[in-house]
């Protein structure tokens, strides 16, 4: 592996990297509205005043969200995967 390919190599892992730490937000979002999604269904279906509008609501958006964060969550480990992958070729020097 000559040296032109090493530095491509190792700036494509150094913008995974930084592509996995913004879709690790996301999915912290994702399970933040998807909290938000459950407190919203209690709210709607065991709160002092229920509305099933609300209750039903909240179950779609947890739902949705934690949809959401599990796809995100098969993104973050298949790029890291991605990534390791990159750094041992890195490591070793060649291409197998």
């Amino acid at each position: 592996m000559n040296v032109i390919d090493k530095r491509k190599l190792s700036k494509e892992a150094e913008m995974q990297i930084k592509a996995l730490k913004k879709i690790n937000r996301w999915k912290i979002i994702a399970l933040a509205v998807s909290t938000l999604g459950v407190a919203a269904a209690y709210a709607g279906f065991g709160g002092i005043i229920q509305s099933l509008f609300l209750g039903v609501l909240g179950v779609i958006i947890t739902v949705a969200a934690a949809a959401a964060a599990l796809i995100f969550n098969l993104g973050l480990k298949n790029g890291r995967r991605n990534v390791e992958k990159m750094l041992n070729i890195l490591e070793k020097g060649s291409i197998s």
